[in-house]
């Protein structure tokens, strides 16, 4: 069993299929911490090969820059959730490939960072380590014959949302 990942700023999956917005990004800029981000998409593939068919989990961490889990949802009692584990099963191919691909797109809203740095998304099957997304955020510089938008972000948001360097 093998995953590949990405980050990207929307991700829908239809009929086995992965539709992605925004793709290929890994640093998010903003004026001030802590700081939100609208949307973050996480898009997915895993590959089972022969011999895994069968149930599944995946299991999806936000590691802040101390490695330490940070928080992707509150719950409704307002308790944070620092995981986020997903089932799913496979029967066994019958058409001839060697290979099923089960797609997965993950959407998080309004991530909150508290502070400057290497954040990572680590994605896991089955409680092994598989796929690590890291992205970096941090306050954003004006750049020589570029002016920040007024408001917070270089995305033209409020004064506490990050945006895309």
């Amino acid at each position: 069993m093998r995953i590949r990942a990405f980050l990207a700023d929307g991700v829908q999956a239809v009929e086995g299929k992965l539709y992605v917005l925004g793709a290929g990004w890994n640093r998010l800029a903003t004026r001030r911490f802590p700081t939100r981000h609208d949307r973050i998409g996480i898009g997915a593939l895993i590959v089972l090969e022969a011999g895994d068919a069968g149930r599944h989990a995946l299991d999806l961490r936000l590691l802040d820059p101390n490695g330490e889990p940070a928080a992707l949802a509150t719950d409704a009692d307002g308790q944070a959730k620092q995981a986020i584990r997903i089932g799913f099963g496979a029967n066994e191919a019958t058409d001839g490939l060697d290979e099923t691909i089960v797609p997965f797109a993950l959407n998080l809203d309004g991530l909150v960072f508290r502070e400057p740095g290497t954040y990572a998304f680590e994605l896991r099957i089955d409680e092994s380590d598989a796929e690590r997304l890291a992205f970096k955020v941090d306050l954003a510089v004006e750049r020589e014959g570029a002016r920040l938008p007024e408001g917070g972000s270089t995305s033209v948001r409020a004064t506490t949302e990050a945006g895309y360097l």
